[in-house]
C-alpha cells in the first residue's frame, strides 16, 4: 500500500537527500521490448506504482519489423537511417557538412508560448503531483547531429572558429527553451550527451573542460538560480568529468555507472548528488540469473541509497531482456527499496 506521500514528494526527497518513504523508480522501455513481450509486459508495467506520471502503458501502435530500414529527416535538416521502432539511428548526411552553410543554417522554432502554457496546464490539471521538466536538450549529441560525427570531431581537434560560433548559438538556443519551461513551472530540466565509449571519455577531459564546461554552465545557471533541478544523463566511460558534473550544479546524475565500476562512481557521487541509475544492461539484466539481478539491485541500493535518499531506482528494458528478469528487477526495486532499509541491518 502507497504511503500519503506524492510521488513528486518522493521524487524531490530522493534527490535533495530528505528521507523518502521508499526510493523513486523510473520506468523506460524500449518499444521492442514491448513487441516482444506484448500486452503482458502492458499488463505487468500497469500494475506497478508510478513515479514519474508515465502510464497507462500502452502498446506500440506500429510493429516493428525485424531488420527493417528507414530513413527520415530531422527538424535540423539532417538525414538519419534507423531500424524501424527501435533505434534512433545514425546521420547518414548531417545538414551543416560545409562550414560555407553555416550562415544559411536554420535552426527548428523554439516551442511556442501555446506549448509552455500546455505544460502549465498540466501541471496544474495532475496538482503537481508528478516531478516535472523541461527539454534541456543536448549540446554534444545536437553538435554531432548537425555536422556528423567525424566533422564534429575534425573540428575539435582543430578549434574551429565556426565551432564556437555554432556552439554559442545553440546554447542561446536553448537556454531560451530553458527560461520558457521554468515561467512554466516544471522542477527541473533534462539533459542528455552521451559522452562516453566503454572504458574511455569520447574527447579528453582537458578539451572537455575548455569547449562543454563553461557552455554547460550557461545552460544550468539559469535552472539553478531558479532554484530547479538539473538532470543530465551520459552513457559511457564519464568519470574523469562527475566531478566537474556535481561543480556545475547537476542534481541528478544518470551515468552508465556500472562499466566505470560501480564502487568507483559511488565514491565519486554517493552522498553527494542524486543517482538515477542505469543497472547492468549489457550483460546482468538481459543475460543474469534472478539471484544475480536481486544481488545486483541490492549492491546499487547499498552504494548510492542509504544517505536518506540520493536514489531513483532505474533499469533499461530492451528487447533483449527475458520477461521474468523484467519482473524479478521490479520485485526486487519494492522488496529491497523501501525505508529503513532493515535488510541491510
Amino acid at each position: 500500500m502507497e504511503s500519503e506521500m506524492t510521488p513528486r514528494e518522493r521524487v524531490l526527497c530522493a534527490i535533495n537527500f530528505g528521507g523518502p518513504d521508499r526510493i523513486p523508480v523510473h520506468r523506460y522501455i524500449f518499444p521492442g521490448a514491448f513487441h516482444r513481450h506484448g500486452q503482458k509486459l502492458v499488463d505487468f508495467l500497469n500494475s506497478l506504482p508510478d513515479d514519474f506520471g508515465v502510464g497507462p502503458v500502452t502498446l506500440p501502435e506500429r510493429p516493428q519489423a525485424e531488420g527493417e530500414i528507414e530513413y527520415y529527416t530531422d527538424d535540423w535538416g539532417s538525414k538519419w537511417r534507423r531500424l524501424i521502432g527501435y533505434t534512433t539511428g545514425e546521420v547518414v548526411e548531417p545538414v551543416l557538412s560545409d562550414w560555407s552553410k553555416l550562415p544559411q543554417l536554420q535552426f527548428p522554432p523554439l516551442p511556442s508560448p501555446e506549448h509552455f502554457e500546455a505544460v502549465r496546464a498540466n501541471i496544474e490539471s495532475t496538482g503537481h503531483r508528478y516531478f516535472t521538466w523541461g527539454g534541456g536538450g543536448s549540446l554534444f549529441e545536437q553538435l554531432q547531429w548537425i555536422r556528423g560525427p567525424h566533422n564534429l570531431y575534425m573540428d575539435l581537434g582543430e578549434d574551429r572558429a565556426e565551432l564556437h560560433e555554432l556552439a554559442d548559438r545553440l546554447v542561446d538556443y536553448r537556454v531560451e527553451a530553458i527560461r520558457g519551461y521554468l515561467a512554466a513551472g516544471v522542477d527541473g530540466c533534462g539533459f542528455s550527451d552521451d559522452w562516453g565509449a566503454q572504458d574511455v571519455l569520447l574527447i579528453s577531459p582537458r578539451q572537455w573542460r575548455e569547449f562543454f564546461k563553461p557552455r554547460y554552465k550557461r545552460m544550468f545557471d539559469p535552472i539553478l538560480e531558479a532554484g530547479k533541478v538539473v538532470w543530465f544523463h551520459s552513457d559511457g566511460w564519464t568519470l574523469e568529468i562527475l566531478e566537474d558534473l556535481i561543480e556545475l550544479g547537476v542534481g541528478v546524475l544518470n551515468p552508465q555507472h556500472h562499466c566505470m565500476g560501480n564502487e568507483r562512481v559511488a565514491q565519486i557521487i554517493a552522498g553527494r548528488v542524486c543517482l538515477r541509475s542505469d543497472l547492468d544492461r549489457q550483460y546482468i539484466i538481459p543475460f543474469g540469473t534472478h539471484e544475480q539481478i536481486v544481488e545486483h539491485v541490492k549492491e546499487i541500493i547499498r552504494l548510492f541509497g542509504t544517505c536518506n535518499g540520493g536514489l531513483i531506482l532505474h533499469g533499461e528494458i530492451g528487447q533483449d531482456v527475458p520477461f521474468e528478469n523484467i519482473v524479478c528487477m521490479y520485485e526486487a526495486f519494492a522488496e529491497y527499496g523501501t525505508y529503513p532499509l532493515d535488510w541491510l541491518d
